[in-house]
């Protein structure tokens, strides 16, 4: 019953898609009035989620069908799910498509457009989080160690190293199809608890990406990538990374030291050591940049007591002091509610 009240209201004309049916070809007058930034030498539109996540730290909307979509950034970062049909996608240059049940998760430096029309089944359900969601859910509930963990960190605090988006196909996504409807009934058809709901179901969504990107991976690449004894390790790791040694990892899982400790290069590529210490230093530049703690706090915190120590091991990670790290952040953080408050 849930499923055909949301596919009735997903398939049904908006506004902007009745207005595109009765203007063909042509784009929306409203990106006329849209801000516009260059990057690497692109006009690109900045998209403002203020209006949908006015509410709600968690906000939904249908991409519009029958028209093209230009070269835009977001100004938060955003989930878009393959409800139905079928999506081509260019990304920073590099295009693809989905179809249903697949999904894609864009930062927020990810230059992307939809550069054919969408038809009447092609729907796309596009999931949009405010930074304070993740502050206050997903960096503080989510299973470390995956991919998404560390996509989100570098998202997060714009040092992205690697793609600006990160594609699940569906035969990988497991239950987010379920989990996806879930968050769209509740956020579409609003009731009592449908706050604490949203958060839930999104929370829900974000984990069973990471497992579903966890076992994509391996299927692709099954000889380098971690399998589940290795993963069960660096979890641990990640979890207890300010008490734990390599021989207390060891006893934790009936092995010698030797043994895990080759295990580790062998699989990941570095030492215990060199794991422990770049979870600890990606710890300190999340404080760094979301917390007002002072730099000596922040060492301790992460299980650092030696500054000299601390700061030789940041400038080694970050190619800047950690006092440089927090100021350049922020004020990249400033010009960034600049411009969205300048909407």
């Amino acid at each position: 019953m849930l499923d055909d009240v949301l596919d009735r209201r997903l398939r049904a004309h908006t506004a902007s898609e009745t207005w595109h049916l009765a203007h063909p070809g042509k784009l929306s007058p409203v990106y006329g009035s849209t801000p516009r930034v260059t990057i690497d030498g692109e006009d690109v539109l900045v998209f403002d989620w203020r209006n949908t996540v006015r509410r709600s730290a968690i906000g939904l909307i249908k991409e519009t069908r029958f028209t093209t979509i230009p070269p835009h950034v977001n100004t938060a970062m955003e989930l878009n799910y393959l409800y139905s049909g079928s999506c081509r996608y260019v990304v920073d240059g590099r295009q693809f498509e989905l179809t249903q049940g697949d999904a894609v998760l864009f930062d927020t430096e990810a230059v992307r457009s939809v550069p054919s029309k969408k038809g009447e089944n092609d729907i796309v359900i596009a999931i949009t989080f405010l930074q304070e969601f993740f502050d206050s859910v997903f960096l503080a509930s989510l299973p470390g160690g995956g991919i998404l963990t560390t996509f989100l960190f570098e998202s997060i605090s714009h040092r992205r190293q690697r793609d600006h988006a990160i594609i699940v196909t569906h035969e990988h996504t497991g239950n987010l199809p379920d989990l996806i409807r879930l968050l769209a009934h509740e956020y579409l058809f609003p009731d009592v608890y449908t706050e604490d709901m949203l958060r839930s179901y999104a929370t829900l969504v974000f984990m069973e990406l990471i497992r579903a990107l966890y076992y994509q991976a391996q299927l692709q690449d099954p000889v380098s990538n971690i399998d589940d004894k290795t993963a069960r390790i660096l979890d641990h790791i990640e979890h207890n990374y300010k008490t734990c040694t390599l021989g207390s990892v060891a006893r934790e899982f009936g092995y010698s030291t030797n043994y895990l400790g080759n295990l580790l290069k062998a699989k990941t590529g570095e030492t215990f050591s060199q794991i422990r210490l770049g979870q600890q230093m990606s710890e300190a530049a999340w404080l760094l940049l979301n917390t007002e703690r002072s730099i000596e706090a922040i060492a301790h915190k992460v299980g650092i007591s030696n500054m000299s120590f601390f700061y030789r091991k940041f400038e080694l990670f970050y190619q800047m002091t950690p006092r440089a790290y927090r100021k350049a952040l922020a004020g990249a953080q400033a010009s960034r509610h600049a411009r969205a408050n300048a909407v």
